[in-house]
């Protein structure tokens, strides 16, 4: 199930959620106010599983095209959970 339909399975419509890569499986829930949430380290893991990256890789290419592009998503934005642990 990809992470439009997740969203949509459950009930929020209208959320805005990553496309460039999806990250399907690293989608974790919804804030109370709408926002997607994402987890950083499976964000990570669906980019080496997905597009055969290397760890590295991938946490570039998170950091530079999808953390820097939050901002431009404007209110609502999605959010990128950094797990402690």
């Amino acid at each position: 199930m990809d992470a439009e339909e997740k969203l949509l399975e459950n009930g929020y419509e209208g959320v805005k959620f990553l496309t460039n890569f999806s990250y399907d499986s690293a989608l974790i829930g919804v804030t109370s106010d709408n926002c997607a949430v994402y987890d950083y380290e499976k964000m990570v893991e669906w980019l080496m599983k997905k597009e055969q990256w290397s760890e590295e890789d991938a946490r570039e290419w998170i950091e530079y095209n999808t953390v820097r592009a939050l901002s431009y998503f404007g209110e609502g934005a999605p959010i990128i959970m950094y797990p402690l642990f």
